[in-house]
């Protein structure tokens, strides 16, 4: 195994016992469940400092188009979260309107402490399609992982 699929099997473990942001549509989603897909390759991951990956049994339609799971697992500390620390979110995107909105989100620590969570849902954004979210939103709506 890989230094970085070690780093995201760790957080995940860690994590696990843990319910966190989940679809609307089975709210008692624990972590670990679900199929994480990895939407950048490792060099573009350790440029970006995080590993971003979608749970791709979450993508159903809802909210303001499609709703979905998004984990970020920080490879590098950045701020107040360590390394290792994951930012669990609960998004929507209008792929036609060019729309996303965070609903959820929570970040746990390495060690498996909750650091941070939404207090309520996000505003209303523009997607930018050739910025790195515009990439993962890409995935999300057509399917396509970036290069």
């Amino acid at each position: 195994m890989t230094s970085a699929t070690v780093k995201w099997a760790a957080a995940l473990c860690a994590c696990a016992a843990t319910p966190v942001v989940a679809d609307t549509a089975t709210p008692d989603t624990a972590i670990a469940a679900g199929n994480w897909v990895k939407v950048f390759s490792l060099d573009v991951e350790r440029a970006l400092g995080r590993s971003t990956r979608i749970d791709t049994t979450s993508v159903v339609a809802g909210g303001i188009g499609r709703t979905f799971r998004e984990a970020q697992v920080m490879l590098n500390a950045s701020g107040r979260y360590a390394r290792g620390s994951t930012a669990f979110l609960a998004r929507s995107v209008d792929c036609r309107g060019s729309r996303v909105v965070t609903t959820q989100w929570r970040v746990i620590g390495p060690t498996g402490t909750v650091l941070g969570t939404s207090t309520g849902v996000g505003t209303v954004g523009r997607v930018e399609w050739d910025s790195e979210d515009g990439k993962v939103l890409r995935y999300v709506c057509r399917g396509i992982l970036p290069r």
